[in-house]
Parts: C-alpha cells; sequence; structure tokens
C-alpha cells in the first residue's frame, strides 16, 4: 500500500475543512497559549516546585579514578605467530633448484 505524500494529505484535510464548513460547521479563532491556559491562567498543579532543591551527589573521585584507568597503558600481551617465509634452495652451483616456506 503506498503511503499518502504530503500534498496528498493537505488537499485531504482541506476536503474535510470545507466540507465541515459547507455542513454549517463554525471555526472559533483562538488567541495564542490560550489553549495552555485554564480560567485566564496557567495549571500550576502540573509545576512541580514545591520541595527544596536537592543536593548534587559529587563524583569528582568516581571520574578520576576512572581518568586514571583510561590513561594508564596496558602492557600489550606478546603474542608469538609463526610467520612463514620464502627460503629458496640453491644446488652446489648457486642456482635456484626451489622455493619452500619456512615458518620461523
Amino acid at each position: 500500500m503506498k503511503r499518502p505524500t504530503k500534498s496528498e494529505i493537505r488537499a485531504q484535510l482541506t476536503q474535510h475543512t470545507q466540507a465541515y464548513l459547507s455542513q454549517g460547521g463554525v471555526v472559533s479563532e483562538v488567541n495564542s497559549g490560550a489553549s495552555g491556559l485554564v480560567d485566564g491562567a496557567y495549571n500550576t498543579r502540573n509545576f512541580n516546585f514545591t520541595e527544596p532543591r536537592q543536593e548534587r551527589t559529587p563524583l569528582t573521585n568516581v571520574m578520576a579514578t576512572m581518568d586514571a584507568r583510561r590513561t594508564q597503558k596496558q602492557s600489550p600481551v606478546a603474542l608469538h605467530r609463526p610467520r612463514n617465509r620464502k627460503k629458496v634452495i640453491y644446488d652446489d652451483f648457486g642456482e635456484p633448484l626451489r622455493v619452500i616456506w619456512v615458518e620461523e
């Protein structure tokens, strides 16, 4: 199912509004910000300023410990991985005979 585009949604809303107005519906204008008012005043029940401000827990020592751990460089674990390399086998006259792989 195809989603409607913004222009299609806008046209549909305009059509619904015109149909509402043609059936006798009336749109009343409301002043900006008036919808948030209760009896001309802000609804103060939603504000929670009754409790005193709580003190925050200082975490400077915790942050210092974390920074110290972060700056510590751990010595890398030396992993000895055998590497393969080519070794040329020569004959008695110095001519190469073949190439073999040798682990070091």
